[in-house]
This record gives C-alpha cells, sequence and structure tokens, in this order.
C-alpha cells in the first residue's frame, strides 16, 4: 500500500506540471486578445518617453553645470568633421599646386655644398632643417 501513495517529490512534480500547464493557458488567451497588443504598445511608447525625458533632463543638468552635454558633444564631432574634410581639401591643393610649380621649374639642382673641413653642418642650415618645436630658441 506504500507503494500507490505517491512521494513528496513526486507529489511536488505533479502540482508543478498543474500550475505551469494552468498558467500556460491563461497567458496564451491573454495574448491572443487584440487588448493586449495595444496593451504593449502603449507600454512601449511610455518607455520611450520616459527615456527621452530622462536624457533631456541629464542634458539640462550638464549644461546647468557647466559640462559639456551629448549635444555639445555631437555638435563638436560634426564641427571636426567638416573641419577635417576642408583641411583635406587644402592639403590636396597644396600636393597640386606643388607638382605643378615642379613641372614648370624641372627637376630641383642637387645640394653642391661642401662640408667644413672639421665636418660640422653651418648653424643656419641646421637650424632650417629642424621641426618648429626641435629649433633652438634664439639668444
Amino acid at each position: 500500500m506504500a507503494e500507490d501513495r505517491p512521494t513528496p517529490e513526486q507529489e511536488t512534480r505533479r502540482l508543478y506540471e498543474e500550475a505551469e500547464a494552468r498558467v500556460a493557458k491563461a497567458a496564451e488567451r491573454v495574448v491572443s486578445r487584440d487588448s493586449f497588443g495595444e496593451l504593449l504598445a502603449m507600454a512601449t511608447e511610455n518607455v520611450v518617453a520616459l527615456t527621452r525625458m530622462s536624457f533631456d533632463a541629464l542634458d539640462l543638468v550638464w549644461s546647468n553645470l557647466r559640462l559639456a552635454g551629448r549635444r555639445d558633444i555631437t555638435r563638436l564631432a560634426r564641427q571636426l568633421g567638416r573641419t577635417e574634410d576642408k583641411l583635406e581639401r587644402v592639403l590636396q591643393e597644396v600636393e597640386r599646386l606643388r607638382d605643378e610649380v615642379e613641372r614648370e621649374e624641372g627637376p630641383p639642382a642637387p645640394a653642391t655644398r661642401a662640408p667644413k673641413a672639421d665636418g660640422a653642418e653651418p648653424a643656419a642650415a641646421e637650424s632650417a632643417t629642424r621641426r618648429p618645436s626641435q629649433r633652438k630658441p634664439a639668444p
């Protein structure tokens, strides 16, 4: 007779499966109605509106703190992109003009300057070949 009675584990499993089946049927009934779709759409709209409002409030906080906000950064990124495009066009034009000047003048003459006896370069020529950040300040 003890074998006919389910164990507590089996009873728990049976109750769980029954509850799961009831919840699944109820959920299918709810989801199959048009009102569920409308409710889901309204909830989504509300979440999007709340998100937008929170971002706008955060931008206002940054603005009041005199810090760069999202809008400021995107505006600066657009300006930087336009500036880079303009600089690229200027560089292309400079290269085109340099090529044109070289074609008109012919190939550059090789340097025929003789080095000094001690092998040192003249100071003026040395400072002219350095980058502006490498030049020594004038005394």
